[in-house]
């Protein structure tokens, strides 16, 4: 049986240090990419623009360098204004350019993954360092960030209502009658991490092959995600991670579950499945009405 620490959604965090781990891998083969978020760069690196990273220590960022570091819960990508030596350890200091005070402290190598070698927008490269602009570029820029950060609440606030009303009764119950009116066709999926990677790559496993005593390798497992497709699209619609220590009961470490599904009970059914192939060694299929018809996924 398995044990779940709250009936609310669990956000996840594992993934960004799969994240920096996996950047790493990639970095040192001059293959890792990252989509950029927000504005604390502007206009030197703006949402959506495409960082290409190259892995590398502290001792070798230069002050003026974009560097790519964790913080608690997410990755960023800001300006390094300084450097240091502490109990022979290197780290560097970053700021983001749209802040004139403060930093982010120290970062030392564990929490770096490497600096910014290039930026590309729309297909075309452009600089890694602001350059000095004509009064009516930086007006236009000014007012472009205005508009953004001005927006950007206004959204966020709009996602925070949503999510109000799904968690209401009344929502819930007209989405999980919506679903079982539709029929979709629901398939399931397990994930194996792999070692040192973490959830961010994994073999992927029916749940009919899957072992919970011991992966490909023979290793006993201790983390696994099941995942729920809908109508066959590549990505779930919702997901949830188990995990154990030696030899305590299951518990789920995190899910998720697609906005416009929030509701329908997907979650219910991802723990039910994975109940039954805890309790079955892998579970039989699960039989209800939902194994037809159509329903666009995430």
């Amino acid at each position: 049986m398995i044990k779940t620490a709250s009936a609310s959604r669990i956000k996840s965090k594992s993934l960004v240090r799969a994240s920096l781990e996996l950047g790493r891998v990639l970095a040192d083969r001059n293959g890792a990419t990252f989509r950029a978020k927000g504005t604390c760069m502007y206009p030197t690196v703006r949402a959506g623009d495409v960082l290409r990273i190259q892995s590398c220590r502290a001792a070798d960022v230069s002050v003026g360098d974009i560097a790519v570091g964790l913080k608690p819960g997410f990755l960023f990508a800001h300006r390094v204004i300084g450097k240091g030596m502490e109990k022979g350890r290197a780290y560097i200091i970053t700021r983001p350019d749209l802040s004139q005070v403060g930093s982010d402290g120290p970062i030392f190598d564990e929490s770096l993954l490497g600096k910014v070698v290039t930026i590309e927008r729309n297909g075309r490269p452009v600089p890694l360092h602001p350059a000095t602009q004509p009064w009516p570029v930086r007006g236009y820029c000014a007012l472009r960030l205005a508009v953004i950060e001005t927006v950007q609440p206004l959204l966020a606030g709009l996602a925070q209502a949503l999510e109000t009303v799904q968690a209401s009764a009344l929502y819930r119950g007209l989405a999980m009658r919506w679903l079982a009116l539709v029929h979709p066709r629901i398939s399931y999926a397990v994930r194996l991490p792999m070692p040192a990677l973490g959830d961010a790559v994994y073999r992927q496993l029916s749940p009919e092959t899957f072992d919970v005593r011991n992966d490909w390798r023979g290793r006993p497992v201790d983390r696994w995600t099941l995942a729920l497709h809908l109508n066959g699209n590549r990505q779930p619609a919702a997901w949830a991670t188990f995990a154990r220590g030696g030899a305590a009961d299951w518990h789920m470490a995190e899910s998720f579950v697609c906005s416009r599904y929030h509701g329908a009970g997907l979650d219910d059914k991802l723990l039910r499945r994975a109940n039954a192939i805890l309790e079955g060694g892998s579970g039989p299929p699960e039989q209800n009405k939902e194994s037809k018809e159509s329903l666009s996924g995430c």
